[in-house]
């Protein structure tokens, strides 16, 4: 493959691609759309997001006042930092001369679309996998939740729909997959009773809703169906304001917008089996209905979790690069390749502000 990162084509065509890619990519994207924001890094030498996480409400400093004199304590504001390093992402597509001859600008359009949506599906992939506390190949991120340090007040908390909980603090946590896992039947799906368990523990832990003064379910296809059989679901369609709508969606539940996502995190291949909880199911379900196959969902509150803001201007924004000049691997200058290099992380702020919920589905898609 060429390494010459020169191009003929002119730096106002491919600033206009980096654009292109970009918007292919924010439209794509799901679940950075109820991350806090932090800007790309300016300096190219400092390759880490850094956001401040700080303190629960407290009422320990708060005293009666008495006229003419001055409190005798102050309240200390409850600050950390959290830093999460950057990982460079990025494909190349190529194209044949024969290809680029006839249709040179609609092919590298196609390329940039693709190089888009890709990358959008890849950022999602790792914050999907921040939140739900597991490891896909390719991804450095936490593969248990016992890699995780807790504050003393934090639970990371796993909801299952038949009602039963599962509390992390301090890297344990019980095994109450295992028993979901081999269960069956219509407790195992994600019913109303389920979706109100979930909104009544953010509400305990005091998280702070999202936009409206309603929490966010990021829900696979398989288990809005689920939900949507319930008589008090209400549909987006329905809403009083059908402009102010996330992305993706559909519908909402006992305080909860549930917004579909096509990118799930589904396990649970082998019944009875704990270990596999935090492995991605690549088959993705299909033809074994509310038997193997358990799907995540997070609760989401505001400021559970951070990922960059693509907006911002940096050395790290999504760059793209066209190479079409011969070179010795491409003497003949058979290729030109259409590539897309970003930097991209999440990472989790406030494990309180979150719950997972894990359930089964009737569906058989």
């Amino acid at each position: 493959m060429a390494t010459t990162t020169t191009t003929t084509l002119s730096n106002q065509y491919q600033n206009y691609f980096s654009r292109k890619l970009l918007s292919y990519a924010v439209q794509a994207l799901v679940l950075d759309q109820f991350a806090n924001k932090a800007p790309l890094p300016a300096r190219a030498g400092h390759k880490a997001i850094t956001m401040f996480r700080y303190g629960a409400p407290s009422t320990s400093a708060i005293e009666a006042l008495t006229e003419g004199t001055a409190p005798s304590g102050t309240r200390a504001l409850s600050m950390a930092k959290v830093e999460k390093a950057l990982s460079q992402r990025g494909q190349v597509i190529q194209l044949t001369d024969i290809l680029t001859a006839t249709d040179l600008f609609n092919s590298l359009s196609q390329s940039i679309k693709t190089n888009g949506q890709d990358a959008a599906l890849d950022m999602d992939t790792i914050t999907r996998n921040t939140i739900v506390g597991s490891n896909v190949a390719g991804d450095a991120m936490e593969n248990t939740y016992s890699t995780y340090v807790l504050d003393n007040s934090d639970e990371l908390v796993e909801l299952y729909a038949d009602g039963t909980k599962e509390t992390w603090a301090s890297g344990s946590g019980s095994a109450e997959y295992t028993t979901f896992e081999a269960t069956t039947g219509a407790d195992t799906l994600l019913d109303a009773a389920a979706v109100l368990n979930a909104v009544t523990q953010l509400k305990v832990n005091r998280a702070q809703p999202a936009k409206g003064g309603m929490y966010v379910a990021a829900a696979s296809p398989q288990v809005i169906s689920d939900v949507m059989t319930d008589s008090t679901w209400v549909n987006a369609a329905q809403y009083s304001n059908v402009e102010d709508l996330y992305k993706g969606e559909c519908g909402s539940l006992y305080g909860a917008k549930f917004i579909m996502s096509t990118n799930p995190f589904i396990t649970g291949d082998t019944l009875g089996t704990d270990g596999d909880r935090f492995v991605y199911d690549a088959s993705g379900g299909g033809g074994t209905a509310a038997t193997n196959d358990i799907h995540a969902t997070p609760f989401l509150g505001s400021e559970a979790y951070g990922c960059p803001d693509l907006s911002s201007q940096s050395p790290f924004s999504p760059k793209v690069e066209i190479v079409d000049t011969a070179d010795k691997s491409d003497p003949l200058n058979q290729l030109t390749t259409c590539s897309f290099k970003t930097f991209w992380t999440a990472l989790r702020l406030n494990p309180n502000y979150y719950v997972v919920m894990r359930s089964k589905t009737a569906s058989t898609a």
